[in-house]
């Protein structure tokens, strides 16, 4: 009785195969575009809202500014009172009280030079700040693209258990009608185990991926996140000509700026260092108060530094300010050529990913799904051993977790381009 039923029993496990296989074909599916942006955009801003290290180097940046508006103030004035002859002796000059103001006046175009390079470390520590949240920014949305891999594999995995748990009923009603061997009903308990294992895993990292974004918002390591939203897949990625995103990337990318005000603060240090030849001046002013029936009198002095010793010295400083120029200068060249590398390797990953995404969904898992769908009808029917489903299985199952990658590996990519260009993609594409 047993073995004339098994066929419609193999049918009826055959079908609940397939429609386990349509459910993990489409794990997940994608979110509007609109609500998966306002995700990843509202983890980024809570990123750049709460994170310490950007905070350091806005407050690093500020500290720059008041620094640089302080250079350009003069030096405070000298007040003295002087009491000369007091109290009065009966030979010699009176005694009288001296009153005296002095300011060193420097020489024209030094408080501007040291107010011009203070305002260049303000535009370094700018481009430090600006770099600081680019870094943040593609950081937070990879480790959004990370915990969305996470979940994908989590699926994937959900998915090949509701499989092999198909494959081990169909194994066991074969073992009950008497055609199958109990190894086969054994193998697919095995996968089952291997799979929970996999499961246990994923689940671990998901907690270490939490932990990771939230020390990016700054919150406790097991302060709750939901699982990400996956954005829509519009088709691959028209980008611009390399041409055009190299002009961009050299005009938008901080370090370059950082590196070229870096450069005009050694430029200007160095003509500073040539004017510190000329000596500054000094000035004073003086009332003298007589005690002893005298007429009061006043003065004024003007004096400068002899610039004997400090000529040779500020030659010096001028010399190596301009060989720090010119390294500021070849490290800028350095730079750029990192940028460009930086454009096209992110590129080439855009690319690749997107080739191999679509491989994978439209050829290989639809080719992979007929081979399971066949293999697991074959099994029903005695044709195909057991070692046939799994292998099978496991083709298609390491294809929908190649799937996955290729998503993921396609929006990391998208990061690490928009940090090589310094700003958003679409500010870029028209």
């Amino acid at each position: 009785m047993l073995i004339s039923t098994f066929p419609s029993v193999a049918r009826h496990r055959a079908s609940l195969a397939i429609l386990s296989l349509l459910i993990a074909l489409s794990i997940a599916p994608p979110s509007r575009a609109g609500d998966a942006s306002s995700g990843v955009d509202a983890f980024v801003a809570d990123v750049l809202q709460r994170n310490p290290s950007l905070r350091s180097r806005t407050l690093a940046r500020d500290a720059a500014r008041e620094q640089a508006r302080a250079a350009a103030l003069w030096p405070d004035p000298q007040v003295a009172v002087m009491f000369d002859q007091f109290p009065g002796a009966e030979e010699g000059d009176p005694p009288m009280i001296r009153y005296q103001l002095s300011q060193m006046v420097p020489w024209p175009g030094k408080l501007g030079l040291m107010a011009a390079a203070a305002e260049r470390r303000t535009d370094a520590a700018q481009a430090d700040s600006e770099t600081q949240a680019l870094d943040l920014i593609r950081d937070a949305k990879r480790a959004y693209w990370m915990l969305l891999r996470n979940k994908r594999l989590r699926d994937v995995n959900a998915a090949s258990r509701g499989l092999l748990d198909t494959i081990a009923s169909a194994a066991l009603a074969r073992y009950g009608a008497g055609s199958g061997p109990h190894h086969d009903v054994v193998r697919a308990q095995v996968e089952q185990s291997a799979i929970d294992v996999e499961g246990i895993d994923l689940e671990g990292t998901r907690s270490a991926t939490v932990a990771m974004l939230n020390a990016l918002r700054n919150a406790p390591s097991g302060a709750p996140l939901d699982d990400p939203q996956e954005p829509e897949l519009s088709g691959s990625s028209a980008l611009p000509p390399p041409a055009r995103l190299e002009r961009v990337a050299l005009e938008r990318r901080p370090e370059l700026t950082r590196m070229r005000a870096m450069r005009r603060e050694e430029e200007t240090m160095a003509a500073l260092a040539r004017r510190e030849r000329y000596p500054d001046l000094m000035t004073s002013v003086w009332y003298n108060q007589m005690l002893q029936g005298m007429p009061d009198s006043a003065g004024v002095m003007l004096g400068a530094t002899l610039p004997l010793f400090n000529v040779a010295r500020q030659n010096r400083m001028a010399r190596a300010s301009d060989l720090r120029a010119g390294s500021a200068g070849s490290d800028l060249l350095a730079m750029q050529n990192m940028i460009r590398f930086e454009l096209a390797d992110a590129s080439r990953q855009l690319v690749t990913a997107e080739r191999t995404l679509q491989l994978v969904q439209q050829v290989a898992v639809p080719r992979a799904n007929q081979s399971f769908v066949s293999s697991l009808s074959g099994y029903a029917t005695g044709s195909v051993d057991i070692v046939g489903v799994l292998e099978a299985w496991r083709a298609l199952q390491g294809l929908e977790r190649a799937k996955v990658e290729a998503i993921v590996a396609r929006w990391m990519a998208l990061a690490d381009l928009e940090r090589a260009l310094g700003t958003s993609l679409k500010e870029v594409v028209p």
